[in-house]
């Protein structure tokens, strides 16, 4: 995946879940749900339909807000967000797939372009690591 989209920076975390991908899918298409598994939130919001062009705002706890853009969609297993930055690109790849009678879940955050490395340091590298670890924990627990 990295190649893919070129990411300086990548923070990746998977996990098995016994839910079907249909219930993971369920947490990310209503975007006022993101908040249960991202405790950093306090909201989230859909201009329009999940589909590819929608506009995506979230609300901090901590404050301010950050709006992405939808990139892709393949209902039921992918979507790919994006945040514009000077000089850089923050992405958030939300991913599921069916594996035996459950699923697998993945997050993927990215930061790609000329300033990603220091913006991946503003951001903090193991904090980044550390969250899509507890959004993968956090779904598989509210999916099953």
């Amino acid at each position: 995946m990295p190649g893919r989209l070129g990411a300086v920076f990548e923070a990746v975390h998977s996990e098995r879940s016994s839910a079907p991908p249909a219930a993971v899918w369920a947490l990310w298409a209503d975007a006022s749900r993101w908040p249960e598994w991202n405790e950093q939130l306090e909201s989230g919001e859909f201009e329009g339909e999940l589909a590819v062009g929608t506009g995506a705002t979230v609300k901090f706890k901590r404050g301010g807000k950050m709006k992405f853009t939808v990139l892709e969609v393949e209902p039921e297993r992918l979507f790919i967000d994006e945040a514009k930055f000077p000089g850089c690109r923050f992405g958030h790849e939300h991913r599921v797939e069916p594996a035996g009678s459950g699923s697998e879940i993945t997050h993927r955050l990215y930061l790609k372009g000329a300033t990603s490395g220091l913006f991946s340091r503003l951001l903090g590298r193991k904090r980044m690591e550390k969250s899509v670890e507890g959004f993968v924990e956090r779904e598989r627990e509210l999916a099953e």
